[in-house]
């Protein structure tokens, strides 16, 4: 093969997960923002105390919302929704290429494609939980750094990229838990390099653990939110064969009609393939030189599986439901099928492995042959998930909020500074200008003023207890003095609540949509908005005073952002590192 030819390859090989990924994301090319489920974009989030984790509630959008705010404030949040949500899914398949190293243009065009177009992928974009993929995007590159560090573990690049690998993952807390097992696993080794690579790996965490830790919200959650957000079974053949098709999702509304039936059952059939390949041929993955690699991926897949299946059989429930009410932070462990990242990553090197293998044994035969491998290394992917692209529309189709938001943020921003209540009081809304089912309440990353909102969840009308204190207060509150307007207002006032955001077309409104404000003041109104303010309290009340629990949260948050620093210029410096290396390696070439 001469040069030329070895380029347009490389292009091939890196440019289809693109394709894949723009036909998968192609609402996106409308304008607005992105908006809906879980995924909140909003024109230019603010950067507050609750992103750095210093708010009242539980630290589950820590650093992510911190990162968002901080990019924001560079470019809109339209632009910068699509760049993030975008890049995810090419990064992940590149990893998975990188990992992989030289094979046969099919096996690298399948790994790519799987890469991209997947179940696990699409169901949890379909969710909006778009950061969470940064953890499975980060994984196969972990996987080349920790090769990169067993081979020389005194290579100083490889721990730097090791580092920016795990940090990447880390953008939520579930994230930052995959990453960092990975790394440990695929590192560990002497005594020096496992301390090392704990210490690396501890270092990545600090910026959600100390939030969790020195919080006000309870550190752990409601047992019955295991079977609420237990595994699922697609189809008929139980909610292991599922979960080995890469699909099991808790929530049915994001799992695609085809996997109910034949093909879902043919996708299952392709991961235990994929599966199998991964274990007959472990030893053509890794460098002769490193035959550790591949009982360590094995390890990890077979781990994160059994994470997954455990709260949905016999007598697994029962476990986790003791962990999630009594071990702090266990609570991520309760929506169960995100922990089949490392399998996912394995069924994606297996499927490569497998299809590698069988162009070998093909070589030398007829070029229809050849051309069979490349068709199915093309299309496999999208012919067993055909409605991929349409089960995730309605979550990444562009929105415009209306213009009475902004206009209720001004009058706000004039105002006196206070928390707002956000009503109805529920987690999430259902608007007419929303494509989605539903989405999370997204004023919290409107308004730079702290946003009390409803921590509770409520899932197939079952409604879950919350972690945040200050919300259980407020949820009191409204229940028993939301038909006195003058007790309201006072009670309101004295719980440091200055504003009232009433979303009128939010819908999913409960007893709260019975509420009196006529003791508030009426500040702006519309279709869309109502704004109300408290009262001021009276002087001397709780509302009015510093109290030593302000001055907590005031140290609290100077601790979080000392960490958030160190943190940060630890990646800055992983990545100085990764540029000087890459550098050397242009200037060397030439």
């Amino acid at each position: 093969m001469t040069h030329g030819q070895r380029r347009r390859v490389g292009v091939l090989v890196v440019g289809w997960p693109l394709v894949l990924t723009a036909v998968l994301l192609w609402p996106m090319h409308r304008s607005g923002y992105l908006l809906g489920r879980d995924m909140v974009f909003t024109p230019r989030q603010p950067l507050t105390r609750a992103s750095a984790g210093a708010g009242a509630g539980s630290p589950r959008a820590v650093p992510l919302d911190a990162l968002v705010a901080l990019g924001s404030r560079i470019i809109d949040g339209a632009l910068l929704g699509r760049v993030l949500v975008g890049l995810v899914l090419p990064l992940a398949a590149w990893g998975m290429l990188r990992l992989l190293g030289p094979r046969s243009l099919p096996a690298l065009l399948l790994a790519g494609g799987l890469a991209v177009w997947n179940p696990f992928v699409v169901e949890r974009l379909a969710l909006g939980q778009w950061a969470l993929l940064y953890a499975y995007a980060a994984l196969p590159w972990i996987a080349v750094s920790a090769r990169s560090v067993r081979a020389d573990e005194r290579r100083t690049v490889g721990w730097a990229a090791l580092f920016a690998s795990v940090a990447l993952a880390s953008i939520t807390p579930t994230g930052a838990l995959i990453g960092a097992a990975a790394a440990v696993v695929l590192v560990a080794g002497t005594w020096l390099r496992s301390s090392a690579v704990l210490i690396l790996a501890g270092l990545a965490q600090l910026a959600w653990v100390l939030p969790a830790v020195l919080g006000s919200a309870s550190s752990v959650s409601d047992p019955a939110a295991v079977a609420v957000f237990a595994a699922r079974s697609e189809r008929a053949g139980g909610v292991l064969l599922s979960l080995l098709g890469l699909g099991g999702i808790w929530d049915r509304t994001a799992t695609p009609d085809s996997r109910a039936g034949l093909l879902g059952y043919l996708g299952t059939g392709l991961v235990v393939l994929a599966l199998a390949a991964f274990l007959w041929w472990r030893r053509t993955l890794s460098p002769a030189s490193d035959r550790t690699e591949w009982p360590r991926l094995a390890a990890l897949a077979a781990a994160g599986f059994v994470f997954a299946a455990v709260s949905s059989v016999p007598g697994g429930g029962g476990v986790v439901r003791w962990a999630v009410e009594h071990v702090p932070g266990a609570g991520l462990w309760r929506d169960s099928q995100k922990w089949l990242i490392p399998l996912v990553m394995v069924a994606v090197l297996g499927a490569a492995l497998l299809v590698d293998q069988a162009v070998a044994a093909l070589r030398g035969r007829s070029v229809g042959s050849v051309v069979v491998m490349l068709a199915v290394a093309l299309f496999v992917p999208v012919a067993l998930l055909p409605d991929a692209a349409a089960s995730m529309r309605p979550t990444i189709t562009p929105v415009h909020y209306p213009q009475g938001w902004a206009a209720a943020r001004d009058v706000i921003a004039a105002g006196p500074s206070g928390t707002v209540l956000s009503l109805p009081f529920a987690s999430y809304r259902r608007f007419p200008w929303v494509s989605a089912v539903n989405v999370i309440d997204p004023l919290p990353r409107w308004l730079s003023q702290p946003v009390l909102v409803d921590d509770r969840l409520v899932v197939d009308g079952r409604r879950l207890a919350g972690e945040d204190p200050q919300a259980a207060l407020l949820a009191a509150v409204l229940a028993s003095r939301g038909s006195d307007p003058v007790g309201l207002a006072t009670a309101l006032a004295d719980h440091g609540v200055r504003w009232v955001w009433v979303e009128r077309d939010g819908g999913g409104a409960d007893a709260t949509s019975a509420v009196d404000l006529s003791g508030l003041t009426m500040r702006y109104q519309d279709n869309s908005v109502a704004l109300y303010q408290v009262p001021a309290p009276a002087k001397g009340g709780p509302g009015h005073t510093a109290t030593p629990d302000r001055t907590l949260r005031g140290n609290r948050l100077t601790v979080l952002i000392a960490v958030d620093a160190l943190v940060a210029g630890a990646l800055v410096l992983s990545l100085g590192v990764i540029a000087v290396a890459a550098a050397r390696r242009c200037y060397t070439r030439r």
